[in-house]
């Protein structure tokens, strides 16, 4: 049973990775044209922001779907992949983080790009509002994780102070 857990996570990591290579390619075709159009004069500075801008987006998205492809593999598949330690993953916990992460910083992106190309005459409020009430509860999400890690590791902590103590306080075999 376990180990056809295994394949089907590792098919979801290798769809999630070929995402990531489309998105990512995609998005690289589409910037230099994008800079293309621009340098040729067809396209305002305004609309080259906006088209940046969604592209810079676009490779978030990407970034997205390289992390959780790495997390689960390395959760469910093999866990000796070698990748810096920010991006080390030994739980789901710390997937679910490190994406929650990075959906605030894509979020955040959208809105710029919103904010950069107004036109002055539709609605930023709501959609700004809105952005905001996301990023808000992933930040109040990422503080209870980070205040739980905290607690777990002064936990760990004492009950290594009390295993020392205690082994401490043992006699010696032989006395």
């Amino acid at each position: 049973m376990v180990a056809s857990s295994r394949f089907f996570v590792l098919l979801a990591t290798i769809s999630l990775f070929l995402a990531f290579i489309a998105v990512m390619v995609s998005t690289i075709v589409v910037t230099v044209v994008t800079i293309l159009h621009a340098m040729g004069g067809d396209l305002t500075q305004n609309e080259t922001i906006g088209k940046l801008i969604k592209q810079a987006d676009y490779a978030l998205l990407a970034t997205v779907l390289y992390v959780l492809a790495l997390g689960l593999y390395s959760l469910f598949v093999d866990d000796r992949v070698p990748m810096p330690s920010w991006l080390r993953i030994t739980n789901l916990g710390q997937l679910k983080e490190l994406l929650a992460g990075v959906v605030v910083v894509a979020i955040a992106v959208i809105f710029l790009g919103q904010a950069l190309t107004w036109d002055g005459v539709s609605d930023l409020l709501a959609p700004g509002l809105a952005s905001a009430a996301v990023i808000a509860a992933l930040a109040l999400f990422l503080w209870q994780a980070a205040r739980e890690r905290l607690l777990d590791r002064e936990v760990e902590q004492i009950d290594e102070t009390a295993a020392k103590s205690a082994a401490a306080k043992e006699p010696a075999a032989g006395d």
